[in-house]
């Protein structure tokens, strides 16, 4: 018998938290972990001036957490 939570990690279900400079949070669910990484990747490049953090959450807990500086993006978990 086999567990949803037995899934491979890449496989399950998450959430990309992207959050705006101004402190507002858009939370926007994603059909896998490895897919939220990707949106995540794509989000820093292409809205990354907006934003000030952007968050993988997969089974409430943070699967990588990256913040924003003056000129690049660093990985904080």
């Amino acid at each position: 018998m086999s567990d949803h939570n037995d899934a491979a990690p890449a496989a399950r279900p998450a959430h990309l938290v992207l959050v705006e400079q101004s402190g507002a949070k858009q939370e926007i669910p994603q059909p896998s972990t490895a897919q939220a990484m990707i949106e995540a990747e794509q989000a820093m490049h292409d809205h990354g001036s907006h934003l000030r953090e952007v968050k993988v959450i997969s089974q409430h807990t943070a699967v990588a957490r990256w913040k924003g500086g003056e000129l690049c993006w660093r990985r904080v978990a």
